[in-house]
This record gives structure tokens, C-alpha cells and sequence, in this order.
């Protein structure tokens, strides 16, 4: 299915999440342990490891925790925390299992990506010289991953669990009111500037573990920053009277259309010292 086949694999939670949200957690149990069972027939250990780290695990606290009335941006980072404990666990056990070295695991599991991908564009009938061309820019992205897998990962469990957040909000299951502030309110602790600062001047050390550190670290901290960015954006546009139709649209073009990222990352940055979404007084 291509990039619409890559975009799905975000709403895997999403049928046991919902089911925990509307018949309870001990069904999303059954929905998970069920599909961890066909993994073990249909597919690899890894492929089930996956699962279990990226979406399994957290289909099940999210809507816990929402049950339970935690806000909603806390139960989002308890439930990539969650996510990301269980899956350092099963890492630490097969490096133990296997003795073999953690950067040897996702070196193979990066490297088995890679080689996925490019026989995929092989048997897509590519020429030679555009061959050679992807080859390159894939193995170049398989390096940046093998240096940024620790950010990556925790990036992708935060925007899975925010995702799978707002379909659920969307739903609206069983009327379930899910707690917290609106979205156009939200905004990230002042606290977490200085991770965000201490990132960007280990991230332009020349000492390799220290630059691979602060750009893990900005991995995970920029997101964040952009979906504030998101926030102020959506204050201003609930002010307008726009189709839901074009306010759609307008958030795509934020999400992918260069260089409007960037641009709202730095909006969520500097709202923190601006407060963009203060009422300002009229001048007479």
C-alpha cells in the first residue's frame, strides 16, 4: 500500500484501545494477548517484540489511565513511558539471552529494514542508475536511524499514543469525557526548555557520544515543541469560522510542507516567553 501502508501501521492500538475504552481493560487484554498468539504462528520474535512495544502495551494503559481520569498529556507520557520500559526489558533480556551487544541488536534490526526496503524497489523494476541513487539515500537513512534509534523510538511511541488519543477523542466512547485541558490551552512544562537547550550544545560537541546524545535528546524534545506549536495555531484558528473541511487541510500543509515544521517548532518555543495566547488588551 505504499506511504498510505506506512501511515496505518500508526493505528494498530487503535481496535484494542477503543474496545478498552468502551468494554474495559480486561478486554483489551483478551484483543492483545490474542494477537500476541497469532504473532507467535505468523510471524518472527521480533515482529512480536515490536508489537508489544510499540502499540500492544500501550493500547492497554492508555485507556487506562483515561478511565481513570488522568489528564490526558499525562496519561500520553505514562504510556510511552510505559512502553519504553517494557521494551528496554525485553531488549536487556535478549541481549542476555543471545550475548550480544544492544548496538549489535539494532544495527541487525535497522540493517534487516534497509534490506527490506531496497528489495522492494528492486522488484519494482527501477533503473540502474536510479538504483544506485536509492540505494544510497536508504542506507543513508538506515545510518541516521542506527545513531538516533534511542529518540526515534521515543518520539514514535509519543506521537502513536497521541494519535491513537485523538481518534478515541473523536469517538467519543460512551460519552467517556476524556480530562485535561483543551488542546488550544496545552502547553509543555517550562522545566523541559533546558533539556531542550542542553540537547542543542551537546548535539554541536566534536566528541561523537555527546553530539549522538544531544541529538537523541533533541529527537524527542522537538516534537514536542511542535505539537505546542500546533496548539497556539489551533487557539488562533478556533477564532475563525473556517470549515472544519479547511482547517484539515491547513494542518496537513503544517505537517508536511517544508519549511512550516520548523516554523511551528519555533512558534512552541518561544511561546514559552512570548505566551502568544495571552488576551491582549485593545489600544483605544
Amino acid at each position: 500500500m505504499g506511504p498510505l501502508g506506512a501511515f496505518l501501521n500508526f493505528l494498530t492500538p487503535l481496535p484494542a484501545a477503543y474496545l478498552g475504552m468502551r468494554f474495559g481493560f480486561r478486554t483489551a487484554v483478551v484483543v492483545v494477548v490474542v494477537t500476541c498468539l497469532l504473532l507467535l504462528e505468523l510471524a518472527t520474535a521480533y515482529t512480536l517484540m515490536a508489537y508489544l512495544g510499540l502499540f500492544g502495551l500501550g493500547s492497554l494503559l492508555l485507556p487506562y489511565f483515561l478511565h481513570r481520569d488522568f489528564p490526558w498529556d499525562k496519561a500520553i507520557l505514562y504510556t510511552a513511558g510505559g512502553a519504553a520500559l517494557l521494551t528496554a526489558v525485553m531488549m536487556l533480556v535478549t541481549v542476555v539471552i543471545n550475548q550480544v551487544s544492544l548496538v549489535a541488536i539494532i544495527n541487525q534490526v535497522v540493517q534487516s529494514e534497509v534490506d527490506q526496503a531496497m528489495q522492494v524497489y528492486q522488484n519494482a523494476g527501477l533503473p540502474a542508475d536510479q538504483m544506485k541513487d536509492m540505494q544510497q539515500a536508504v542506507q543513508g537513512m538506515g545510518d541516521f536511524v542506527k545513531r538516533s534509534f534511542y529518540g526515534i523510538y521515543l518520539a514514535t511511541l509519543i506521537a502513536i499514543q497521541a494519535l491513537t488519543l485523538l481518534v478515541l477523542q473523536r469517538v467519543k466512547v460512551d460519552g467517556h469525557a476524556i480530562s485535561g485541558p483543551s488542546f488550544a490551552r496545552w502547553r509543555t512544562p517550562p522545566q523541559l526548555i533546558w533539556a531542550l537547550i542542553a540537547g542543542g550544545f551537546l548535539q554541536l560537541m566534536p566528541v561523537e557520544v555527546a553530539a549522538t546524545t544531544g541529538w537523541n535528546i533533541l529527537l524527542v524534545m522537538l516534537p514536542l515543541y511542535f505539537f505546542q506549536g500546533l496548539a497556539v495555531v489551533h487557539h488562533f484558528l478556533q477564532r475563525k469560522n473556517y470549515p472544519r473541511s479547511v482547517k484539515s487541510m491547513l494542518y496537513l500543509l503544517m505537517l508536511v510542507v517544508n519549511p512550516l515544521p520548523l516554523i511551528i517548532t519555533s512558534v512552541g518555543v518561544f511561546d514559552l516567553w512570548v505566551d502568544f495566547r495571552r488576551p491582549r488588551q485593545k489600544q483605544i
